[in-house]
């Protein structure tokens, strides 16, 4: 999807900036190392690359394969501190069989870390949403493993989720579409009392009872029964745009040139078929500027509390201004 509109099937979007007195670098990794390693080597590597060693850059964007992307922001962390916004999306493919590529100028991988640091001359802007709301339904995670959620409350995830949901699922096949609008969510933060929240997306259900996530869970969290409308799917990638302006626009007037928006393929397989107007809605937001948007398996943003998070189902954007 690009400020021209929505495009299925297959077609390359790309997406350029020039900034003569801005620095950028790219970086990716692809080891035998854990998946922090690897993030803390790329964004090292990318700092090298972009010239500027020693400064912090004003973002990074990041694009790293599936299944360690809380690993792979802890990396970056660890190395800049928690102020550097982490902006990004997980490498996708059509039916969540490995088949996702990452590339940079100089290498392509199938599973590393690819990221660029961006050092522009221009402000930016960003913001990070779920667009989803808790129906008051919760139980606390008491057995995870991995990716695994196996049980809820000292009970099978898979039971308390399908009690939740209000119908049976089948532990033979994919749940991704019927658990799109129903996701579980975690409080990342709040704003005047008022949660925020991270999802994790529910891929299958597992032999002992379980539920696979596309996003880690740790043992003493509190998991919230979440609910979405397509109506909202279809808004709310211009409202994070409108979030992005008001949070940017605290001190200073913001006029757009360009954005990078990432949003969740699940969402987008739900709405499929209204594609253009997600398209129109970003393009209102935008003022009309040149932006481009993957769809992809897991975001990463940071919310308005100053928190990087990866989440699913979820909308991550950055906006550049004119000085």
């Amino acid at each position: 999807m690009t400020d021209e509109g929505y495009y299925p099937g297959e077609g390359i979007a790309l997406w350029a900036m020039c900034d003569y007195n801005g620095a950028f670098g790219s970086a990716i990794v692809s080891t035998n190392q854990a998946p922090y390693e690897m993030a803390r080597q790329a964004l090292l590597k990318a700092i090298e690359n972009g010239g500027r060693p020693g400064e912090l850059p004003a973002l990074i964007l990041l694009h790293a394969s599936p299944g360690h992307e809380e690993e792979v922001i802890k990396g970056i962390e660890d190395e800049l501190g928690l102020s550097v916004p982490i902006i990004g999306g997980s490498a996708a493919d059509d039916n969540v069989q490995g088949n996702w590529k990452l590339f940079t100028h100089d290498q392509r991988c199938q599973e590393g870390v690819g990221l660029c640091v961006l050092y522009p001359s221009c402000n930016i802007s960003y913001s990070f949403h779920s667009g989803y709301a808790s129906t008051g339904l919760s139980a606390i995670a008491t057995k995870t493993e991995g990716r695994e959620l196996i049980e809820l409350n000292n009970k099978p995830a898979a039971d308390v989720y399908q009690s939740w949901l209000g119908q049976p699922l089948s532990y033979e096949n994919s749940i991704v579409s019927k658990s799109s609008l129903n996701p579980l969510g975690r409080i990342a933060g709040k704003v005047h009392d008022l949660p925020y929240f991270k999802l994790a997306h529910l891929l299958k259900m597992t032999p002992r009872g379980g539920i696979e996530l596309f996003a880690t869970v740790e043992e003493g969290e509190e998991l919230f029964f979440m609910e979405g409308t397509k109506e909202r799917l279809i808004t709310r990638a211009g409202r994070v745009i409108d979030s992005a302006f008001d949070i940017g626009s605290a001190s200073r007037e913001l006029d757009p040139v360009g954005g990078i928006t990432v949003y969740c393929a699940g969402c987008m397989l739900q709405v499929q078929d209204r594609m253009e107007e997600v398209a129109e809605h970003v393009n209102k937001a935008m003022h009309y500027a040149p932006f481009v948007c993957p769809f992809t398996f897991g975001e990463q943003g940071q919310f308005i509390g100053g928190e990087n998070a990866h989440g699913n189902l979820m909308i991550s954007a950055v906006l550049f201004h004119r000085d």
